[in-house]
């Protein structure tokens, strides 16, 4: 898959501007501040992802404009297919979207089979370094990515779960009982199953893959998936305990993912080199593992990140370029290695 054209209307810093890439390679110059980062945002923005980059949706939009738009030209195979999201800004605390397939109204789940792209970006350290709902929400959304299953599943799974800590907030207080939950615990434990299935399947192709990064060997870095076990015994078990806390304390909303190498958890003994090499890998990981599940590959997109990588790692990312659509974004054309910068079309920034 591809994408052809951007048009941003009142998106972040963008007032308009349309963006025409190519279909192997595309560099985007620009200083600091002129957009380079939000050009990727709004891709993002259309293959299904929320922005991890703003608290709310309302910042997504110019300030002081009530209305924006991204629209992209995509192709997938031989089929070309207009994306638009569209956002209008009902007050300072509610903003509506809407998400439209060639001008017809669709679900976001429904941009999934149309656009998919994998960042990797110096702020994706904090993969390593930062909290269990950072690593669940990168993984939520790059598996919901794959498969539109997953998305619907980890919607409900969610959605159940509020409701569920509701009904022990309610018997907490005294207001319902008990037993109200067991309706609450199947409906959980059926998205819970297939949550649970999918993320499993997916470290197992990780740990099973041969290493893509040069002097890396296969089994020196590995992802350790940390599940938080739920069953009904499990639930009924710890019913109790939950009604005193007022939420589920187990559950897929629990688990976690370590990155490991020789053994180590790079997040407490690895170093900062360490860790870029490992959010790396995950990421060459994921292009060949979309490209498993749905017999293409997304769309790569290196956002200012050679003046971070080794010459060994760069040499890792040259050859993935090679393999699918790319887009590296640089403040400076000398940060770009110069076998891409020669074959690629330039779009500059000011």
């Amino acid at each position: 898959m591809e994408i052809l054209s951007l048009t941003l209307v009142n998106f972040r810093n963008f007032s308009s501007k349309k963006i025409i890439f190519g279909r192997n390679l595309s560099v985007i110059i620009g200083p600091n501040g002129s957009g380079k980062s939000n050009i990727l945002e709004a891709i993002s923005l259309l293959s299904a992802n929320r922005s991890a980059r703003v608290e709310t949706d309302l910042d997504l939009v110019k300030f002081g404009k009530t209305e924006a738009k991204i629209e992209a030209r995509v192709v997938s195979g031989d089929e070309e297919t207009n994306l638009n999201v569209n956002f209008l800004v009902l007050d300072e605390r509610y903003l509506q979207k809407a998400y439209l397939i060639d001008s017809v109204k669709k679900r976001l789940s429904d941009f999934v089979s149309h656009l998919a792209i994998i960042v990797f970006t110096p702020s994706d350290l904090d993969l390593v370094t930062g909290s269990p709902s950072t690593r669940r929400h990168h993984l939520d959304s790059y598996l919901s990515s794959i498969d539109r299953d997953y998305w619907r599943n980890t919607g409900a799974y969610n959605n159940i779960l509020t409701r569920r800590n509701k009904v022990l907030t309610r018997i907490l207080e005294g207001k319902s009982k008990p037993s109200e939950l067991d309706f609450w615990d199947t409906r959980l434990l059926e998205h819970a199953k297939f949550v649970t299935q999918k993320r499993e399947e997916f470290f197992q192709y990780l740990n099973f893959l041969e290493s893509l990064l040069p002097g890396s060997k296969k089994g020196e870095l590995s992802w350790q998936l940390n599940e938080s076990i739920i069953n009904a015994e499990k639930l009924l078990k710890n019913r109790q305990r939950d009604i005193a806390a007022g939420v589920t304390l187990s559950g897929p909303h629990r688990d976690d993912f370590r990155f490991m190498f020789l053994g180590k958890d790079l997040q407490y003994f690895g170093s900062r080199g360490e860790q870029r090499m490992a959010v790396l890998a995950l990421k060459l990981a994921e292009l060949e593992y979309y490209q498993v599940k749905k017999g293409s590959r997304p769309i790569l997109a290196l956002d200012d990140i050679f003046s971070e990588l080794d010459w060994e790692h760069r040499e890792a990312i040259m050859a993935a370029v090679e393999k699918q659509q790319t887009i590296i974004t640089a403040a400076e054309e000398d940060s770009v290695p110069k076998q891409l910068f020669k074959k690629a079309t330039i779009v500059e920034l000011r």
